[in-house]
């Protein structure tokens, strides 16, 4: 699981994770054709916010391959704690999302001016 603490409307920052199963690093290999998706979510502000964006996935990092994703002023313009995770969709169209077991943390805490 990862944390993140950003302010509200911050949007030079890439979220970033590295894929793995069952705490093996995913390779290069498996994610040939693969696409990713962000996945962002808070159930306890009205309205309820949830975001589904396109990720990109970086093979040349080492030592494991990356998701990434920069945001876009919507995706960070509502204060709150929110849960986020990866969905990665293989060319069968079978899904997995990461982390496996949990879900990351993104916090947005509400701007001064």
């Amino acid at each position: 699981m990862t944390r993140y603490e950003i302010k509200q409307n911050d949007t030079n920052i890439v979220f970033n994770d590295f894929p793995s199963i069952n705490g093996v690093p995913m390779t290069p290999a498996q994610l040939v054709g693969c696409t990713v998706a962000f996945l962002l979510s808070n159930q306890t502000v009205t309205p309820p916010i949830s975001i589904n964006q396109a990720g990109t996935i970086n093979t040349a990092d080492t030592p494991s391959p990356s998701f990434n994703y920069s945001p876009v002023p919507s995706d960070v313009s509502v204060a709150g704690t929110y849960r986020q995770e990866w969905q990665l969709t293989f060319p069968n169209g079978k899904e997995l999302t990461f982390p496996n077991n949990s879900y990351n943390v993104v916090e947005i805490l509400p701007e001064l001016g």
